[in-house]
This record gives C-alpha cells, structure tokens and sequence, in this order.
C-alpha cells in the first residue's frame, strides 16, 4: 500500500490515492506493469526522471520522484523523497527483511559470477534459491535482486561487485548475509584501489555485517584471505583450498579435456565430483558450492546433480563449435589470475585439437600495473598457444611477452581486426580462447569466426 511506502521511506505524498495496491518495483520504464511502483534515478548519464509519463502511458500509476517542481499526470499517485536512490534502498531492505530464509552474499576479485552460478544450481536441486541475475550487483541493481524475492523462496544467492572502497558498503546492510563468501583478492580495480591491500580492504566490507552464528567462507589458498584468520572476529571463518588445512581440501584433482574430476575432504570423509569445465580456478568455483551444499544438508549426490546443471553466464567460458573448430568464449572480462586460468582451459583442451589460438586483449582498469602484467600473461601464454593475436594498446605487451620465437603471434588494434586476422588463420581442428575486459567488445571477433561478418 502505499501509505507503507511513505512510512518506510519517509516520503510525501504529492497527489493522486494513497490506498494503492502495490504488486513490483521497477526503475526501468519499459518494463513497467500495472500495480509496478517506478523508481526514477538519478545516475551520472540519465535521469530516470523524464520517463515518468512513458511510464503513465504503459500503465504505471504509482512514482517515487526527488523532484518536486516536474509535471507528473494527473491520475497518478506520486510520492516526493529526498533521494530516490536512499529510497530504493530503504524499501529493498525492508522487503528483504519480510523474510527468514538463509541469504548468501558472494565477492571476489575474480570467479565470484561463476561461483554465484554455481552456488545457484547446486542449491537449487534441494530448495527454491533466487540468486543474482546478469551484472546486478552494484548499489543499483542489488536492490532489483532484492525486490525479486517472494515467498516461495527458501534460499538468496547474492553477488556483490565493487569499484572502490564502500562501495560494498553501501548495500550490504540490505542483503545482510548469513554467510559471506570472497573467492580471492587479485589485481581487477587497482588502477583505482592503487594496491591490493585496499582491493582486501574492499572485499572485506561483505564481512561487516555478520554477527555470532554466521560464517565467513574464504579461500584459505589466497594469501591476503588467510590474514583473516589470525583476527578476532564474531562470526566463523571457514576456508576451502588446494594446499594447507582447510574445512573442505582437495585431495587430488585431474583436469582435462572433457571437464574435471576431484577427490575432496571434508570432516574426515573422502568424496569424488566431476565438472564439466576444466581448470584449476573452478575447482575453487566448485568448493565454494559443495561446501555450501554439505552445510545445507544436501546429499553428495545432489550436490553432484546441482554441478551437472550449470549453465555459465553469457560470455563467460562459453564453449562452443564453430564446424570442426572449437570456439571458448570467454569475453565478458579480464585480470591476470583470469586470464591465466582461461589459458590453462585453452592448453587442456588442445589435446583434443591441432592447434591452439588465444585472442588475448586489454585488461583494463590496471593503471601502471597494466604494462608488465599484460607482459607476463603473453609469457605465461608461451607454452599455452600456438598462435597468439594481442589485441588493443596494452595487447602489445602480450605479444612481446609471448616473443616471435613461441609460435605465430600478430598485434592488431581492435576487435574487429582481431576478427580479420583470426579469420585469415583459422583452420578446422583449431581450439580458439577469446579473452579480454568487457570493454574491448571482443563478441565482435567471434562474429567473424561464426563467419558472420567478412
């Protein structure tokens, strides 16, 4: 109703009825249904604001506004608040805490979607588990996944990204997590965070609202991570990881063509699961899930189905055929670790294949860390590729890395030359891995390799 509206926000009431039913919230005026309450924001691009009568006309009756001198029609009910972004936020945490059931928060500098997923599909095999849909996972599109909860819910996987120090912060007394997860702290964001004990600085914030009972799950592997174990906290620390003692271990693993297979303890008992993706850096992914089922009271087996039924996110290590070549998409961003775990899938797979092509581009937001690190991912390519092709300013870093001596390595400016010259190369029975920030819009090369574009 919307007198609880004006409660939890604290806002007043312009005109039109204040008896209105609400049914969702929206700040994007094209999917506005009827009974949906409209959000307008203010960002640093658009002001939701000037939509306000397109979403009168598609049948929006109820707007929050922060602007109280703006025309709003005349049969809608419109509620004035200082910010409608404070707002949002307000009645995100509020909706959130309609409910009891176990929310789990997810960050880390890398694998934190993939985990997100993967966290998802195993719980889902024994509860009803909402979880983190596309990029929202910032202070804008938390509060969307927030209001996405209903009852039928029995578990909440949330994401949460950041780009600077608070910005965790500012949304994590909304989702308030019974159990926060960081997978490792890497180098994304250091451009702005300037060092990586400010990117732990950063992921920490997902800690500081849990209380006793609840429990920090870490990657007991990351060096900054285990600092948290030797501080006092009110909540548990558990870890996961490949070396040392840690609440769930790898005993051993095999990485392969067609997936992986790993041996695990935990609480003494030895287990076996299989994942259909190889890699070292998803066998972190897969821990986080599995711990998390055991901790649920899932059966190895369920865990297991839960492992088989995940679907990775658009543009993440989407592995596909193009003809007799093999295609991994793995374009939706970039960080070192990332970019050594996408080569180490590459280098696993060629078995199977007669050659392997990594089209490898800028990671961005790596300030003046960015030139040796791209030197150092075209070195650790060396014996991953047969032929590289550096794409962007920073890619030519990569390509001296690699060095003329390793194979056929090419530099080109952008992804649309990528497109040209890995076109110009490629033969059946080629693996090809596409890797590089988002911001290179490197999707454009693939289209060429679909033989979409010419």
């Amino acid at each position: 109703m919307v007198n609880k509206i004006l409660e939890i926000t604290q806002g007043e009431l312009l005109q039109g009825k204040i008896n209105r039913e609400i049914t969702g919230v929206t700040i994007d005026s094209r999917t506005i249904n009827p009974g949906d309450l409209y959000i307008p924001i203010v960002g640093e691009n658009n002001n939701g604001h000037i939509f306000i009568n397109d979403v009168f006309k598609n049948g929006g009756m109820i707007t929050l506004t922060q602007e109280r001198a703006r025309y709003y029609p005349e049969k809608m009910t419109v509620i004035f608040v200082s910010s409608t972004l404070a707002a949002m936020k307000a009645l995100a945490r509020f909706h959130r805490h309609r409910y009891t059931l176990p929310v789990i928060a997810i960050t880390g500098s890398s694998g934190k979607t993939t985990t997100k997923d993967l966290v998802g599909a195993v719980l889902f095999q024994k509860y009803c588990t909402l979880k983190t849909q596309g990029n929202f996972n910032n202070e804008y599109g938390i509060p969307q996944t927030l209001f996405r909860l209903e009852p039928e819910h029995e578990m909440a996987v949330i994401e949460m990204g950041m780009d600077h120090l608070g910005d965790i912060t500012k949304s994590i007394d909304l989702v308030d997590p019974d159990i926060a997860v960081i997978t490792n702290i890497g180098l994304t964001h250091i451009e702005i965070l300037k060092t990586q004990e400010n990117i732990f600085l950063a992921k920490k914030e997902i800690l500081q609202t849990l209380g006793n009972g609840q429990i920090a799950l870490i990657n007991g592997d990351d060096p900054f991570l285990r600092k948290l174990e030797d501080e006092e906290h009110p909540f548990q620390i558990k870890s996961f990881g490949l070396h040392g003692n840690h609440d769930l271990k790898i005993l051993d693993y095999n990485s392969h063509s067609r997936g992986l297979n790993m041996n695990i303890s935990r609480e003494g008992q030895k287990e076996s699961y299989s994942f259909a993706y190889p890699g070292e850096h998803n066998i972190y992914n897969c821990m986080v899930a599995i711990w998390l089922g055991h901790y649920y009271k899932m059966t190895p087996q369920e865990i297991q189905k839960g492992l088989d039924a995940f679907v990775p996110s658009d543009n993440r290590m989407n592995i596909f055929q193009v003809g007799e070549m093999t295609v991994i998409n793995d374009s939706y961003n970039a960080n070192p670790d990332a970019m050594k775990g996408a080569l180490n899938v590459l280098s696993t797979m060629k078995t199977d294949h007669q050659r392997s092509i990594a089209v490898l581009g800028d990671m961005l937001e790596m300030g003046e860390h960015g030139p040796a690190a791209h030197f150092k991912t075209g070195e650790y390519a060396q014996t991953r590729a047969d032929i590289l092709i550096g794409v962007g300013p920073l890619g030519e870093y990569i390509c001296k890395g690699y060095g003329s001596e390793q194979g056929q390595v090419y530099h080109v400016s952008d992804a649309i030359t990528a497109g040209q010259c890995i076109a110009s190369i490629m033969a059946p029975g080629d693996i090809i891995l596409i890797k590089a920030s988002r911001g290179m819009g490197l999707e454009k090369t693939i289209d060429y390799i679909k033989g979409e574009k010419q």
